[in-house]
């Protein structure tokens, strides 16, 4: 199984603990987590590390999860990872915002299950358990809006 550095980002101590037990559970990956408490301090850990998909709440102090990600955004070597946001944050505007300008991938709202997880996140992995780049160039080429993936479907 490949192993998988996973950058996990939330103001809370027992969330960045929930979402790494999670992603043990699924067992998609072998997963080295390096965690952040806030967005800049993730973005400190994003460009010192070779982080391969970024797990991030939306509500922390000093930067945001949105921020953080359209931050990253910005790197060039950054379009090749996974953002997916683990959040509270369920209002449709929100959840737009963040698909469709935010350069998020997935949106997972707490609380959450392993399964819901896996749903989320399972097409950018591969079976031998590393992130699938075809996954995340097939998402860049359809619109990632919350509404037109409704409406389209």
């Amino acid at each position: 199984m490949g192993k998988v550095k996973a950058l996990i980002v939330d103001d809370s101590k027992i969330m960045r603990s929930a979402v790494k037990r999670a992603l043990n559970q699924l067992m998609l990956a072998d997963f080295e987590f390096v965690e952040a408490k806030n967005g800049v301090e993730a973005l400190q850990q994003f460009n010192n590390n070779e982080i391969q998909i970024v797990f991030v709440d939306w509500n922390m102090p000093s930067m945001s999860g949105l921020e953080f990600a359209m931050e990253v955004r910005k790197l060039r070597s950054s379009s090749d990872v996974p953002i997916v946001m683990v959040t509270s944050e369920k209002s449709m505007d929100k959840i737009d915002k963040a698909l469709s300008n935010g350069g998020v991938n997935e949106y997972v709202t707490k609380p959450y299950t392993a399964d819901k997880m896996s749903k989320a996140i399972g097409k950018y992995f591969t079976d031998e358990g590393e992130i699938s780049s075809e996954a995340m160039k097939a998402g860049q080429n359809g619109s990632k809006g919350f509404f037109k993936k409704i409406l389209n479907s």
